[in-house]
């Protein structure tokens, strides 16, 4: 996890001073009672009791979970009240609402490091090492959060920071005078910084509360930066030295079929090259480009990388599409497709890209497009395959789980696939096999150091249909195959719910003569009746040797056993 290096020290105790540090009070903004500077370093400490269970919450004489209860109705099901309100009594409800989100935050940030001490305390007596109890401690908060383990240690680090050595921000939290995610935001800044610095900081910005507390959660970070390069002007170029080591590039899935890049890259690398894309976009408008300033920024960078340009070399770039033959020839009935480690876009952005592949194939036949046929189990949309012997999963197997998966099977989690995990251990019998895979990053892949456990979840037929998380203090989570079909998978539920769906089949059910069993019969009975025709279908989808070389186009890889030969005539 990022930064997490910076927090082995020891921590001054809550409500206490660090050492050596003149604590500051503020005088001015909300005065003696309402000013959060008052109370930092009180050491003050609530003698509160709190009676928490698996359906309980109790805090004192209030009944959290029943105030849950009573908000989670309203918000479901809205209420008589509520719409009669006038705006000024609504913005007051949004105005409370808020400020409890900051308390829930302060108290979630206490529990989250009562819950690092706790597991440490007992991996400490199972005689585990310091950084096993880490890892269990983020599988816990992860699972309890619904966050993924790498968004849980992120948590878990800022909430360190702000309750062990910034107390004055976490008052501020609890108070509602700042939102979380400006608290974590200063907390995040604060990771190279030592617990006697982040200490100064927390004085200096809370006495500076009344002027920053409507501030963005930007600039209570970049203020938090500058305050710390004001104590410690030669501790920043070590600080920048190590935040360079941190340099990344994300891709993340946007709305309608767009994305956003970021890069994490040093300030003035970043300085040049907006200005180099601002200038080029300026000469291409004084050029009667009619497009917008930031339209023509955004093409010029995809240009420079993705070798529209002088970049990248197309032909080495694969990336796979899952697009389904409604959407490429029933555009009326057509789903969203699928483009491989990035999720869901919809079908006409992959039709263009097929459209200008197929438009520039004469000029480089190597950048043609390839097909290959999948198939979906009807019940739940998600991809059939076969089983392998080996250990490793087998290329095409592997490249399946990545097509499959998308993206890190592991609860809560959205990164890429890095590797293909057995779910059932080899060292413990498991198969290498699609129900066994899951595609997952690095870090879920070390569940078991993490104190969890993974197994698979069948329906009454033996078919896979989810896969089931338990982390060592009980806590479950359940994660399944990407669904692509969505819309249909949603019809059978919806009739199902009003009676109509064909009941599925109980154990020992035979279906009648020429029904297909298992799901990757069923999918090709939607597409061709006849059992005959369905069989050798199967035999060839079984036996048949088949190639796994891949022809690529710009942009774009579809993948199939036979050249891509156009569109029916129409179907444009």
């Amino acid at each position: 996890m990022a930064h997490e290096s910076y927090e082995g020290e020891e921590f001054p105790g809550v409500g206490r001073d660090a050492p050596g540090i003149v604590p500051l009070r503020a005088t001015s903004g909300r005065g003696p009672e309402g000013s959060t500077a008052a109370s930092v370093g009180s050491g003050a400490r609530s003698a509160l009791s709190i009676e928490a269970g698996v359906d309980e919450l109790r805090i004192g004489d209030v009944d959290v979970a029943a105030a849950r209860a009573v908000l989670a109705q309203i918000g479901a099901d809205g209420a008589a009240s509520l719409d009669r309100l006038s705006a000024t009594e609504t913005i007051a409800v949004l105005s409370r609402l808020q400020e409890l989100s900051g308390a829930v935050a302060a108290v979630q940030a206490r529990a989250l490091i009562r819950l690092e001490e706790a597991v440490k305390e007992d991996c400490r007596r199972r005689e585990e090492t310091p950084e096993q109890a880490l890892k269990i401690a983020r599988s816990e908060v992860s699972t309890a959060l619904k966050q993924s383990r790498s968004c849980a240690g992120q948590s878990m680090a800022s909430c360190r920071r702000l309750v062990r050595s910034m107390p004055g921000m976490l008052t501020a939290l609890a108070r509602g005078q700042i939102v979380p995610s400006s608290a974590h935001r200063v907390g995040r800044t604060m990771a190279p910084a030592s617990p006697e610095q982040r200490a100064q900081v927390d004085q200096i910005l809370t006495a500076h509360l009344p002027y920053l507390e409507d501030c963005g959660p930007e600039e209570w970070g970049g203020e938090a930066e500058k305050v710390l390069h004001g104590l410690d002007p030669q501790g920043a170029a070590e600080r920048h030295r190590t935040a360079k080591q941190e340099r990344s590039v994300t891709v993340r899935r946007g709305e309608h079929g767009m994305c956003t890049v970021t890069a994490r890259l040093p300030g003035l690398d970043g300085a040049r090259l907006r200005k180099g894309l601002s200038i080029a976009a300026e000469k291409a408008r004084a050029h009667g480009d009619r497009r917008g300033h930031q339209q023509i920024m955004a093409d010029l960078f995809a240009d420079a990388l993705i070798g529209r340009g002088e970049g990248i070399d197309p032909s080495t770039l694969e990336i796979g599409v899952i697009i389904t033959d409604r959407s490429l020839l029933a555009p009326d009935h057509a789903d969203a497709a699928t483009i491989e480690g990035y999720g869901a876009v919809p079908f006409e952005h992959i039709r263009e890209e097929m459209r200008e592949a197929m438009a520039s194939v004469a000029e480089d036949p190597e950048l043609a497009m390839t097909l290959r046929r999948l198939f979906t189990d009807p019940e739940d949309g998600q991809l059939v395959a076969v089983e392998s012997t080996a250990r490793s999963f087998p290329p095409a197997l592997a490249r399946f789980l990545r097509i499959a998966h998308q993206t890190c099977r592991a609860p809560h989690c959205d990164a890429s696939i890095r590797q293909n995990d057995h779910i059932v251990p080899w060292s413990q019998g498991g198969p290498t096999s699609l129900d066994n895979g899951n595609g997952l990053c690095a870090a879920d892949n070390q569940k078991e150091e993490s104190g969890q456990s993974a197994r698979v979840v069948h329906d009454e037929n033996g078919t896979r249909r989810t896969v089931e998380w338990t982390t060592r203090y009980g806590q479950t989570s359940h994660r399944r195959s990407i669904n692509f079909d969505p819309l249909g998978t949603g019809a059978r539920l919806l009739r199902g719910a009003d009676g109509t769906a064909r009941p599925r089949p109980g154990p020992g059910f035979r279906p009648p003569d020429g029904e297909p069993e298992d799901p990757l019969r069923r999918a090709l009975a939607l597409i061709d009746p006849h059992p005959a025709v369905r069989e050798r279908h199967r035999e060839q989808h079984r036996l048949a040797p088949r190639r796994r070389d891949h022809v690529f186009f710009p942009h774009l890889t579809l993948i199939t056993d036979r050249p891509w030969r156009g569109l029916e005539p129409g179907a444009a």
